[in-house]
């Protein structure tokens, strides 16, 4: 039966209707159809991508799975024309409010971003593939989710890449840890290290295995120079290379343990020796010739190691092994299941593509064939492919990725005003990993949420926003024009989407604070005073503002002890707390009589569930202004900062009930 083209399916879940592929693959066919000839899809692109998501999950035929490739294959030739990859981040393309904040305020309409925004997330050859809405209602993560398969290219990127991010995590530990084995006044950690990862290597060496091993150095051997920085340094180095190969870890572990049960064996010759200066002592020779014939024999040799070492070095070589155990069982394990789904930006599959950067999460693995840049975090990236290699430009600062080198070559870092970025590549793909301190960065965030919970105050007619802009006029020396913050002009405030008014909000608390470190606090002060005065405010709003910056710059809040509990009660006096993420079971806030529920969707991204609010995806910074309440959360990987705050009750037009 030809399908109606009005009629509508069900797509919000994972599979359909098992009587209803075959209608579905030919009200896909009719789509795609559509679209090749210039018109626009009923339902637009965003639901054809759904309706193919929706099919290539479902368990189709093998006819019908071909007619669906076969379309599938058609519309993505015409999108491989019509609409190249994008290199602008979506979320802030077609933002209605992109403009800066002394020129423009933010217009009324929705947030939702568009399909040609979407699809800037997906490479060339994927140009079909799903791009929901903000506001999309997704179901909660399942205990399981099932990995990506069919690249096998990707997946072997995928653990490569996390193998030398490990690897950098190892050199940082050993790192830290050399100033404290360089104190010991007999550097026998370092001696144990160093012959370890020396027999190590030997084991694998053509023509080496199966040899004697490298004994325990004594402690001024000439051979190692223990205490040469530059030597050190080179010993960590190969134990980072070492550690990183195939099983290498165990190879390091068979060597702490070969020196545990023999630190230093007997000499292969010391038999011969003793024989040799046996038969000098039976030589027919005076006396006095055969005593130096005989210390002659001595002196040539090697000189005894004293016995009463090899205790000492069993027990550094057992306490070595255990302070390591913990980090080389962090090593990332080979998975026959592929990368797990909704984790790869820019992936030529669905299934394992990540919609956008999240700019809460500490690392983000990108396929650099899929697209030519993004914004994460607030930093702008842009690369370009220059031979085998790839040029990486992050803000102002570049770099080359070379993936044909040495493994342990497959690094650069970017040193950044906020954060230092380690980036790893194999093949056609990066890592981007943040370096920084959690507590440093979970601070940062709830300061500057502070000014922008004041800047959403509703009350008076958005009078912290109106000032922020009259304050950035006057910061450029121009005057202030009444019509462009009068109250007039906050009614596009009311009707702007939450996601928009946030971003215009944090936008212009960013641009008040580098004025308050430009100019100092006495001149920031003044500026929104006088702006205060020409707006007529009835409020302490400059005052207001200016403590809140204050607070995001100079005087910035420290984030409590974290807490480990799956259900933690927020006051609303808007003292902060730090709690872990979690998605099994989902972490809940309750303040006052609200409970907020916070976990992973299906696209992998941090949902916040509010009763009485529409679903929000919590990047880094989220701030949520109703009346009754403001709530500030800060999140940085797997932890977050969170504050809650009562407020007057408001109607519907901001103006507070008495």
């Amino acid at each position: 039966m030809t399908p109606d083209r009005d009629s509508s399916y069900p797509l919000g879940r994972a599979e359909p209707i098992r009587e209803h592929l075959a209608e579905l693959v030919e009200l896909y066919e009719y789509r795609v159809a559509a679209a090749l000839q210039g018109q626009r899809p009923r339902g637009g692109r965003r639901s054809l991508a759904d309706l193919r998501e929706a099919l290539m999950g479902a368990a189709l035929e093998p006819a019908l799975y071909r007619r669906l490739l076969d379309a599938d294959r058609q519309y993505r030739d015409h999108q491989k024309v019509n609409h190249p990859p994008q290199v602008e981040n979506p979320r802030l393309r077609n933002s209605p409010l992109r403009n800066s904040l002394p020129h423009h305020a933010p217009q009324p309409g929705a947030d939702r971003t568009s399909t040609q925004q979407a699809s800037a997330h997906q490479d060339s050859t994927d140009q079909a593939a799903p791009a929901q809405s903000d506001q999309a209602v997704n179901s909660g993560p399942t205990a399981w989710e099932a990995p990506v398969k069919g690249d096998l290219a990707q997946t072997r990127a995928w653990q490569e890449l996390h193998l030398l991010a490990w690897g950098d995590v190892v050199r940082a530990a050993l790192q830290s840890s050399l100033p404290v084995w360089h104190c010991e006044p007999d550097l026998l950690t370092l001696r144990v290290l160093y012959t370890a990862v020396e027999n190590a290597e030997r084991a694998e060496q053509a023509g080496l295995a199966g040899q004697v091993f490298l004994d325990v150095p004594a402690r001024h051997d000439p051979l190692t120079n223990l205490d040469d920085p530059q030597v050190l340094s080179g010993l960590i180095e190969t134990a980072v290379t070492l550690l990183i190969q195939p099983n290498g870890r165990e190879r390091l572990e068979a060597a702490l343990s070969q020196i545990h049960e023999t630190p230093f064996p007997r000499h292969p010759d010391e038999d011969v020796l003793r024989a040799r200066m046996a038969a000098a002592e039976r030589e027919p020779l005076a006396p006095r010739a055969r005593d130096s014939l005989v210390r002659a024999l001595r002196d040539h040799a090697a000189p005894p190691r004293d016995p009463r070492e090899r205790p000492a070095i069993r027990e550094v070589a057992r306490q070595l092994a255990h302070a390591l155990e913990p980090l080389l069982a962090s090593e990332p394990q080979t998975s026959l299941g592929g990368v797990p789904s909704h984790s790869v930006l820019y992936a030529a599959q669905p299934g394992a593509a990540l919609r956008m950067p999240d700019d809460g999460a500490t690392e983000l693995v990108v396929r650099l064939a899929g697209a030519q840049g993004m914004r994460w975090r607030g930093i702008d990236f842009h690369w370009q492919a220059s031979g085998q290699n790839w040029q990486l430009q992050a803000a102002e600062q570049r770099t080359v990725l070379r993936p044909h080198a040495a493994l342990n070559e497959r690094h650069a870092t970017l040193r950044l005003p906020h954060a230092q970025i380690r980036v790893f590549v194999s093949g056609l793909y990066m890592l981007l990993r943040v370096r920084t301190s959690p507590q440093a960065e979970l601070t940062r965030l709830a300061s500057l949420g502070r000014a922008v919970s004041v800047l959403l105050d509703p009350t008076e007619d958005y009078a912290a926003l109106r000032l922020a802009r009259a304050a950035a006029q006057c910061f450029q020396g121009t005057p202030i024009d009444p019509n462009s913050v009068s109250p007039s002009s906050a009614a596009c405030y009311a009707l702007a989407s939450p996601n928009v008014l946030l971003s215009f909000a944090r936008r212009g608390a960013e641009a008040l604070c580098a004025h308050l470190v430009q100019r100092g606090t006495a001149e920031t002060e003044l500026c929104l005073r006088d702006s205060a005065q020409a707006l007529n405010l009835q409020g302490n709003w400059d005052e207001r503002l200016t403590a809140a910056l204050i607070t995001a710059v100079r005087r910035r809040e420290p984030v409590p002890r974290p807490l480990k509990h799956n259900r933690v009660d927020l006051p609303l006096n808007g003292t902060a707390l730090c709690v872990e993420l979690r998605d099994d079971p989902p972490l809940t806030l309750q303040f006052g009589e609200r409970a907020m529920t916070l976990r992973r969707d299906f696209h992998r991204e941090c949902a916040v569930i509010l009763p009485g609010h529409p679903q929000m995806t919590l990047q880094d910074l989220l701030v949520v202004r109703a009346s009754g309440f403001s709530l500030i959360l800060a999140r940085h990987g797997n932890w977050l900062t969170a504050a809650a705050e009562a407020t007057p009750q408001t109607d519907a037009d901001g103006r507070a009930q008495s």
